[in-house]
C-alpha cells in the first residue's frame, strides 16, 4: 500500500509502515499506547469496539448495499439492522444501553444516508461509475512513511465522506452540527489532497420512532461542501494538512529518540479524562496508566 521503497528503522521497530488520518487525529498519549505500546493484532481484535463506531461501519455497509448491490432502501435498512444485531453479545451495562438505542435508530440512519446520496445526485442505476473503500495515499513532506486512507464513496468528480451521529442529549433536540467536526475536516482534507477531487461531507443519523414527531423530522442528514461551508475550501484544507504534517513530524522525532514506550512517556503528557480512553478494558487502562508511572 505504501508508495515509498524505504521505511526508516524506527518505524519498523514498532511495526508501523504507514500513517492514517485516524492516527493523526489521536492525541499523542493515546497514539503512544495504541501504536507504540500495543501492536496491530490488539488494535484489530484486542479491544471491544465502541457501539457508535460499529454502528457507523454497519450503516456505511447498509448504504453501500443500496448504492453498489442494488438493494432497495428497505432491503438495505433491514440488512443493516440484522448485521448490527449480531454485535449485541459484545456489550453490557452502559454500552449495551447505547447499543440498543443505536439498534433502534439504525434503519432510519441508513435510510437518511441513502436520501443524502440521492440529494447529491448518486443513484444505484449508475453503480459502475462509483467506487468504495478505495485506497489513496499521500506522503507529507519530510515524513518517512506514507499516509493512507480509504474513501467511503468516490466518483470521477468528487469524494463522499459519510459520518453517522448517534444517540446524545443534543441529538434528542434535533441537533446536527452547523459546521463539521475538526477531525472530519482533517479526513476530507486528506482525501482532497490524495485524490485531487472535490470532497463532500455528509452527516446522517436516525432517531427512535418514539422520539420523532409527525412534523418534518429534524434528525435526517446534513451535507457540507464548498458551496455552503467556508471550512470546506482548499485554503482551510491546507491548514488541516499542515497541522497533520506537524503531528507526524513530532512523532517521527520522538521515535528517533526511542521506540521504547516507557521512554517516550517521559516526553508526552497523559490525559486520562479524554473520551479516547473510555472504551478500554480495565486491564488495558491500567497498562496505559502504568506507562506514565515513573
Amino acid at each position: 500500500m505504501s508508495g515509498i521503497d524505504y521505511v526508516p528503522q524506527h518505524y519498523l521497530d514498532i511495526d508501523l509502515n504507514h500513517g492514517s488520518p485516524s492516527q493523526n487525529n489521536l492525541p499523542d498519549d493515546v497514539w503512544l499506547f495504541n501504536y507504540v505500546f500495543k501492536d496491530q493484532e490488539w488494535r484489530r481484535n484486542g479491544k471491544t469496539p465502541n457501539p457508535n463506531m460499529v454502528g457507523g461501519n454497519v450503516a456505511q455497509d447498509g448504504v453501500n448495499r443500496w448504492l453498489f448491490d442494488k438493494y432497495t432502501p428497505e432491503e438495505a435498512q433491514a440488512d443493516a439492522v440484522k448485521n448490527y444485531s449480531t454485535n449485541k453479545i459484545l456489550y453490557k451495562d452502559k454500552q449495551l444501553e447505547l447499543f440498543e438505542k443505536n439498534l433502534e435508530a439504525m434503519s432510519l440512519c441508513v435510510g437518511n444516508g441513502i436520501r443524502a446520496l440521492k440529494w447529491i445526485g448518486l443513484n444505484n442505476d449508475n453503480a459502475e461509475d462509483y467506487s468504495t473503500e478505495l485506497y489513496c495515499e499521500y506522503q507529507f513532506p519530510g515524513i518517512g512513511i506514507t499516509t493512507i486512507g480509504r474513501t467511503d464513496v468516490m466518483t470521477k468528480d468528487f469524494t463522499v465522506e459519510l459520518k453517522t451521529k448517534w444517540h446524545t442529549k443534543a441529538l434528542n433536540k434535533g441537533y446536527i452540527p452547523n459546521e463539521p467536526d475538526q477531525n472530519y475536516l482533517n479526513q476530507v482534507a486528506f482525501y482532497w489532497k490524495a485524490t485531487g477531487l472535490e470532497p463532500i461531507l455528509i452527516y446522517h443519523t436516525g432517531m427512535p420512532a418514539k422520539d420523532r414527531t409527525t412534523k418534518k423530522t429534524k434528525n435526517e442528514y446534513k451535507i457540507f461542501d464548498k458551496t455552503n461551508c467556508e471550512l470546506m475550501t482548499p485554503e482551510y484544507f491546507e491548514e488541516c494538512l499542515e497541522r497533520h504534517r506537524q503531528v507526524q513530524h513530532r512523532r517521527q522525532n520522538l521515535l528517533m529518540i526511542s521506540t521504547d514506550p516507557k521512554v517516550l512517556a517521559k516526553y508526552i503528557a497523559s490525559d486520562f479524562s479524554s473520551f479516547y480512553w473510555k472504551d478500554l478494558s480495565q486491564e488495558d487502562l491500567e497498562e496505559a496508566r502504568n506507562l506514565w508511572k515513573m
